[in-house]
């Protein structure tokens, strides 16, 4: 199944002197993992906030297919003020339990009544992941999300990540600029110049 398709897609912001990205062309489908790689400034987030249809192209034509979007940002983006279990249960209010067996997976159970404000970036890195996959996506955008995370969190992180796309078979899309950290060893390499 398509999720996403772009074809001879630009993406031009104004005063910027040349495209973020030019008649670029490409088709996500739902299983498929791709990485995008290139230097800072690149337009790998811009590509991803495209895929997520929070832009459009400049020229070309996009068809964004999938209904429920997971995405997750080096910057957490919680809310301060609120309870990390609010802050879980403002994208999937149907899903507590859910959610509290996806925080004792990532060793935050004991943080649920915490304000999001009171977090460390690994511990909010990984509240906003479970943000992410309570929305059961079809498809899974990863901007650095899980950069400020030792080794042994990283590895419990991706092993939820795998083992909730084994179930729901969503698309992977990931920008690391680390290739030993990448979720889906097999993902698709897409090089931004």
């Amino acid at each position: 199944m398509t999720l996403f398709t772009a074809e001879a897609a630009s993406l031009h912001y104004p005063g910027r002197p040349a495209p973020v990205f030019q008649d670029l062309s490409l088709t996500i489908r739902r299983g498929e993992s791709l990485h995008l790689t290139g230097p800072s400034g690149a337009g790998k987030t811009s590509l991803m906030r495209l895929i997520a249809g929070l832009e459009r192209p400049t020229s070309g034509h996009v068809t964004a297919l999938p209904r429920r979007i997971g995405m997750a940002f080096a910057e957490p983006r919680l809310l301060p003020r609120v309870s990390v279990i609010d802050n879980l249960m403002f994208v999937a209010p149907q899903s507590r339990a859910n959610a509290v067996a996806k925080l004792a997976a990532l060793e935050m159970e004991e943080f649920q009544n915490a304000p999001g404000g009171d977090l460390s970036k690994g511990q909010a890195q990984r509240v906003a992941l479970i943000r992410a996959l309570l929305v059961r996506p079809d498809i899974l955008l990863l901007d650095e999300a899980l950069g400020g995370l030792d080794m042994p969190t990283w590895h419990r992180a991706c092993d939820l990540i795998r083992a909730q796309r084994a179930l729901d078979g969503f698309a992977l899309v990931e920008i690391s600029h680390d290739p030993a950290r990448l979720i889906a060893r097999d993902a698709t390499r897409l090089s931004l110049p």
